[in-house]
């Protein structure tokens, strides 16, 4: 008998283990990638304005957003979601914005062994996502839930709340780059591959006049701080074979040429 709690814990840290998700659906609401991680569509919030759904994002993109933003926990600024962690929502995130309506929120709850080591407690991760205006609004209302030591002494599931346009939670967030609505909800400029648009025929060489150059914008340091963490993420999806090489190059010349 005195092995039994810990027969349970193994079953539930195996559990816990990504499953590999299937092909979007239509008309599909949840994507379950483990006992305690999925992401769903729900209603949005009553009186919340229509979101820019569906919304055609790719992984690479997902993953530029949301990889660099910190949450404060314990005091101190960490990562908030890990980088396996990242990577195993991303495609999961992709489908469900490509089938969400304009009425539709994306919630998330993400379990994981924030520590790194095979025994470490999981803890829960829970946010509300919708695309408006071009960019990712994020709103978590626990960074790090700690609730598996009572599911494991009682199979008891807290009431998981997702976070709340109306409601700010105590959670406290931050990511270069992005516009703080407050202190639990970022609004996270997302990275688009450039459209290739065709080239006009040059005119006979002697119409051809030279068209007077920009004057090059007035940027703040907040920008090309911005601009850094993309290029940052960019090259870490890169080494970890998220992005092919000639997708690698064509993001960072787009961010690039924004400078």
């Amino acid at each position: 008998m005195r092995h039994g709690g810990w027969m349970r814990r193994m079953a539930l840290l195996l559990a816990l283990a990504p499953i590999a998700a299937s092909a979007p659906e239509p008309g599909r609401t949840q994507w379950k990638l483990g006992s305690f991680t999925w992401v769903k569509l729900v209603p949005a919030e009553p009186g919340a304005p229509s979101n820019a759904h569906p919304a055609k994002l790719s992984e690479a993109a997902l993953a530029a957003a949301l990889g660099p933003v910190q949450a404060s926990v314990e005091g101190r600024d960490i990562p908030l979601f890990a980088q396996d962690e990242l990577a195993g929502l991303t495609k999961a995130l992709m489908e469900a914005l490509s089938l969400a309506r304009p009425g539709d929120d994306l919630i998330l709850l993400s379990t994981h062994r924030r520590g790194g080591l095979f025994m470490d407690q999981p803890q829960g991760l829970l946010a509300r996502l919708f695309v408006r205006e071009g960019a990712l609004n994020l709103i978590i209302h626990d960074a790090r839930l700690d609730f598996m030591d009572r599911y494991l002494a009682d199979s008891t599931l807290p009431t998981f709340a997702y976070g709340s346009r109306t409601v700010a939670s105590a959670t406290n967030l931050r990511a270069a780059g992005a516009t703080p609505l407050r202190n639990d909800w970022l609004v996270l400029p997302l990275t688009s591959v450039p459209v290739v648009v065709p080239t006009p025929a040059p005119a006979p060489a002697e119409a051809v006049t030279a068209a007077p150059q920009a004057p090059a914008a007035n940027r703040d340091p907040a920008f090309y701080e911005a601009q850094t963490q993309r290029l940052k993420a960019l090259k870490r999806l890169r080494e970890e074979n998220l992005l092919s090489e000639a997708e690698y190059q064509k993001m960072r010349e787009a961010i690039l040429k924004t400078l």
